[in-house]
């Protein structure tokens, strides 16, 4: 279970942070936004490689 939750952090938690990073960056917050999508990218992906490899 944890191996499919780590596949759909991957293929759709890390992009959708991404997106959302991206906007409140062209909204204006640039700091924030880069912040958020830098930062949120690689802790979602941490998140989800964490659970693929416990899943072994």
């Amino acid at each position: 279970m944890d191996f499919l939750i780590g596949l759909f952090l991957i293929v759709f938690g890390a992009p959708l942070v991404g997106i959302i990073g991206r906007w409140i960056e062209g909204a204006g917050r640039e700091g924030l936004g880069k912040t958020l999508s830098i930062g949120g990218y690689l802790a979602v992906l941490g998140v989800a490689m964490w659970l693929i490899f416990r899943s072994f």
